[in-house]
């Protein structure tokens, strides 16, 4: 992760601060064992409130991050294209003025040019 300043981290300590105080007292307040049944499998899963919750906000992150990821996966192999392109043109446009500097080195220099001449004072 990169440099962040004072005041990104106190932002990020205040937004986050009240969350966790908030995730904390739900998962004390509520021990009680909830009978839990999915509608297409058999049987019943009795486990405290504050867990069957947690494990629902862990598998919604994991789910939202998996659908980021994806969405960001053609942005990403797109700028590895242009990257890995850009690389590519540096490289040819180095060998370009290197042959350029062989060919001028080879061109004898001519003492003057030509003078250019104006044909429309004639």
């Amino acid at each position: 992760m990169g440099h962040r300043n004072w005041a990104t981290a106190l932002i990020s300590f205040c937004i986050k601060l009240p969350i966790t105080i908030v995730v904390v007292l739900f998962a004390v307040s509520n021990w009680k064992p909830v009978s839990m049944e999915l509608w297409p499998l058999p049987g019943a899963l009795d486990a405290p409130l504050s867990l069957i919750f947690l494990l629902a906000v862990v598998a919604g992150f994991i789910l939202g991050a998996v659908i980021a990821w994806s969405g960001e996966l053609g942005h990403k192999m797109r700028a590895n294209r242009a990257e890995k392109r850009a690389d590519d043109l540096e490289r040819e446009l180095a060998v370009m003025r290197i042959r350029e500097e062989e060919i001028r080195a080879q061109v004898p220099a001519s003492p003057k040019r030509p003078a250019l001449v104006d044909k429309r004072a004639s």
